[in-house]
């Protein structure tokens, strides 16, 4: 049994790897849970104001 091992000199990263556009479905995906954080914070902050202290401290 044998091992080869490279380094950054003799093996560079294709371009294309790194270049590489995300998906629909990924894209979707983050969207839908940048919306939904968003939402959160704004729940919480009306929470906050109407209640006028903050629960998690």
């Amino acid at each position: 049994m044998s091992a080869v091992t490279y380094t950054d000199k003799i093996v560079r990263p294709s371009k294309t790897a790194s270049a590489a556009k995300k998906g629909f479905f990924a894209r979707f995906l983050e969207a839908v849970v940048a919306a939904r954080m968003e939402q959160a914070e704004r729940e919480y902050a009306r929470y906050v104001q109407v209640n006028g202290r903050d629960p998690v401290a």
